[in-house]
């Protein structure tokens, strides 16, 4: 047996395809020697020079952070007051509280007690150190008031999805809760902030302030619920059937969300918990708007790098 292979075998393994796989193997090869060759890092390339990372300040909670933040609650109230009084809502009848009276000479007393309360936080401020706040808190404007506002006056316009939402059905009714609600949350934030700041003279001056604020929500209170002194023991703050409400016909649209009428005294001591304010008309479901107002947290402080808008 001859072991030599004959010639026309040799030429014939070196057709296309063969050559197409010696080329494929020598280009693995040259990848494997690549790979386990002496490789050194270069440098990292970059597009155009970027800036320095900004460093933010800390938001340090003291005395004269805490004093800005309630001038600009005072602040915020009384502008509050200064609309409502400008726009006399106050001085015309309300359907739902039929007996409720003007009560546009009540307001103007409360607007400048808080024209005064900012004032004296602002001259505490600066005794501790800090800038005085001179405008109202953004927070509380931006978040609450405005939208208020703008819900009682104007309404909300229709969207792809829902339908329009009519001006206030009584603006009367949801001013005058809307004053009660503030008082309320002003007197809680002056007694909120009585155990957080360091010095005597500004608990004494809070809790003066804080005083103030709970006598007149106490009694804007009576004007809108005469009789509504106190809570009963065991009782919610807001019995069913001390409530603002009207009931659908058979087919028609949804009963508006019940208002809840207000005690002068709703618990045995003073309330840090949200006061919740409901008014505007209601949605197409009969649902109205409804905030819950807090004392001030982190979120609305007037930090040293916080200014005036």
């Amino acid at each position: 047996m001859n072991n030599e292979l004959p010639n026309d075998t040799t030429v014939a393994s070196l057709d296309r395809r063969g050559l197409l796989r010696i080329g494929g193997l020598t280009a693995v090869s040259a990848v494997v020697v690549a790979a386990c060759g002496k490789t050194e890092a270069g440098t990292v390339g970059r597009v155009g020079e970027g800036g320095q990372t900004p460093v933010l300040a800390d938001a340090i909670v003291n005395d004269g952070v805490l004093l800005r933040t309630m001038a600009g609650i005072e602040t915020s109230i009384a502008a509050a007051y200064g609309h409502i009084l400008e726009g006399g809502f106050l001085s015309k009848a309300s359907a739902t509280l039929p007996d409720l009276g003007d009560q546009s000479e009540l307001v103007a007393i409360f607007q400048a007690h808080h024209v005064v309360a900012a004032e004296t936080f602002n001259a505490l401020a600066v005794e501790a150190g800090a800038e005085p706040w001179l405008c109202g808190n953004t927070r509380l404007d931006d978040a609450y008031i405005t939208p208020i506002f703008e819900r009682i006056e104007q309404g909300i316009p229709a969207t792809d999805t829902t339908l329009k939402i009519e001006p206030s059905d009584d603006p009367t009714r949801d001013y005058v809760n809307l004053v009660h609600t503030l008082e309320s949350m002003a007197a809680s934030s002056c007694q909120a902030l009585v155990p957080v700041v360091t010095s005597a003279a500004i608990r004494f001056t809070s809790m003066q302030i804080g005083v103030r604020s709970a006598r007149q929500a106490a009694l804007i209170a009576l004007r809108i619920f005469p009789g509504g002194y106190v809570a009963g023991v065991g009782e919610s703050v807001v019995a069913e059937t001390d409530a603002t409400t009207t009931t659908a016909a058979e087919g028609a649209a949804p009963a508006a969300t019940a208002i809840p009428l207000p005690f002068a005294l709703p618990a045995r001591f003073g309330l840090l918990s949200p006061t919740t304010f409901i008014g505007g008309a209601g949605d197409e479901n009969g649902v109205r708007l409804k905030f819950n107002f807090e004392t001030p947290s982190l979120n609305s402080l007037a930090y040293p790098f916080y200014s005036c808008p």
